[in-house]
């Protein structure tokens, strides 16, 4: 297994994504927007790898059943998960934000 590091970027997603479903309904649909993205992390972690790359190295998996994807991608020993993306937003402006964090 690789060692995880989540950059700050995505920390800041993640509070804007669960603050907006807290909004909508309630702070129980944010916790839950939480823990199906902290569910993520070990398996991507343990699987880094196996993913297939979408876009450059980034490889993503997504916060079912929300509609967010967590990209990352490997860098030595390490895998860093880059960034929570809303699948509705704009694909061109995924790869602008992903060159960004990269």
């Amino acid at each position: 297994m690789k060692r995880l590091r989540v950059l700050p970027e995505v920390w800041d997603d993640l509070d804007e994504a669960t603050a907006w479903y807290d909004q909508q309904g309630g702070k129980e649909l944010g916790d839950k927007l939480a823990a199906a993205f902290d569910a993520q992390l070990e398996p991507i972690a343990a699987l880094a790898g196996t993913h297939r790359l979408l876009y450059k190295q980034f490889s993503r998996v997504f916060a079912m059943p929300f509609p967010y994807a967590i990209y990352f991608r490997i860098a030595g020993d390490w895998v860093v998960v880059t960034l929570l993306w809303h699948t509705a937003k704009n694909p061109a402006d995924l790869k602008v934000t992903l060159d960004e964090r990269d």
